[in-house]
C-alpha cells in the first residue's frame, strides 16, 4: 500500500528549479517514486505506508489529507490518497510509461509493449511496482548509460536500494557473473524477483535479493567489483562505509539520486573513505559520479 501525494503550484515559472528541490526534499523524507510535469506545475509522489508511518517529517509537514507547503518561497498545495500497488501498475502501464532506448543497444520495455522482433541487441522487461528504477529518472538513465560503455562481463556486482532491480538486471544481461540486491522495502523485493523472472533470471547460487538496509553488506567483505547507489544523498552519506567495505581493491561505486547542489558534501564524503572521483555526468539538476577504491 502507498500513500499518493499530490503538489501542484501556480507559480509555473519556478517550476523548472523548484520541483527537483521539492522531489529531492520529499526524498529525504522518505519518499520512493516521482512523477514530475513541471509545465503544469504537478508532482506525484509516492510513500510506502510503512515509510509514512515511520517520518518524522511526514507527520509534521504533511500531516493532513490536504494542505500547503512552502519551501524555497514556493507555495505546493497537496492533497493524499492512498493507493495499492496493483493500481500503481495498472495506471503506470496504461498512461505512463512508454519504451527507453538507450543508445541503439538496450531497450527497457514492458512485456505488452515488446517488439515482437527484437528491436535493440538487449532488451531488458520491466514491471515496476513504483515508479523510480523504470528507467524514466535521469539518474536510472544515466547509470545504463554509463552501464554500457562498462565491460562487466564475469563481474560481482551489488545494486543497494535495488528498487525495480533494473540495474542489476542490466548488469545480468551485459554479462555480469553474479548480483546481490538489497532493498529496505520489501515491496521492492518481490518487484526485483517479478522482474527477474521477466528477463529469465532467479535467485539462485549467483542471483540473491535480500530485504534489509547497508547491514547487509557486511556478509560481503571485499567481494563487489561494481556497487550501484542510486538512493537519497543523506542515505549515501551515511553507508558509504559499508559501501567500500564490500568493494574489492580496484572496484568501483557508482552514485547517483542526488543533486547538483549536493557536489560538495558528496565529494566530501568520498574523500572522508577514499575513493577516488573518475567520472560525473549530470542530466538536468541530477548528478552521476563513477568511484574506486584505491
Amino acid at each position: 500500500m502507498y500513500h499518493h501525494f499530490t503538489f501542484t503550484t501556480e507559480q509555473l515559472s519556478e517550476t523548472e528549479w523548484t520541483m527537483p528541490l521539492l522531489a529531492q526534499t520529499l526524498a529525504d523524507w522518505g519518499f520512493e517514486s516521482f512523477q514530475e510535469e513541471p509545465d503544469k506545475g504537478l508532482l506525484n509522489a509516492y510513500i510506502s505506508d510503512d515509510a509514512w508511518q515511520e517520518s518524522q517529517e511526514v507527520a509534521s509537514q504533511l500531516a493532513t489529507d490536504a494542505g500547503a507547503l512552502t519551501l524555497y518561497n514556493i507555495e505546493w498545495h497537496y492533497r493524499q490518497s492512498l493507493v495499492a500497488s496493483s493500481d500503481w501498475l495498472a495506471a503506470w502501464r496504461s498512461t505512463t510509461f512508454e519504451p527507453i532506448s538507450l543508445r541503439g543497444r538496450m531497450l527497457v520495455t514492458t512485456p505488452e509493449l515488446a517488439p515482437t522482433t527484437p528491436s535493440h541487441e538487449i532488451q531488458l522487461l520491466i514491471e515496476a511496482y513504483n515508479s523510480f528504477g523504470s528507467g524514466e529518472h535521469h539518474t536510472t538513465r544515466m547509470i545504463l548509460e554509463h552501464l554500457l560503455d562498462y565491460d562487466v562481463a564475469s563481474a560481482t556486482v551489488i545494486d543497494m536500494g535495488c528498487g525495480t532491480g533494473i540495474l542489476g538486471i542490466a548488469a545480468l544481461l551485459l554479462g555480469a557473473d553474479s548480483l546481490i540486491a538489497i532493498d529496505i522495502s520489501s515491496e521492492c523485493v518481490t518487484n526485483t524477483l517479478h522482474n527477474l523472472q521477466l528477463n529469465g533470471f532467479a535467485p539462485s547460487g549467483r542471483i540473491s535479493v535480500l530485504h534489509g538496509d547497508a547491514a547487509q553488506l557486511s556478509a560481503y567483505p571485499s567481494e563487489a567489483d561494481l556497487l550501484f547507489a542510486n538512493i537519497h544523498r543523506n542515505i549515501i552519506l551515511e553507508d558509504l562505509p559499508s559501501y567500500v567495505a564490500a568493494v574489492r581493491s580496484g572496484g568501483e561505486v557508482w552514485l547517483s539520486g542526488f543533486l547538483l547542489s549536493d557536489r560538495t558534501a558528496i565529494c566530501q564524503g568520498l574523500e572522508s573513505v577514499g575513493l577516488e572521483i573518475i567520472d560525473e555526468a549530470t542530466s538536468e539538476d541530477w548528478l552521476f559520479m563513477r568511484t574506486r577504491k584505491g
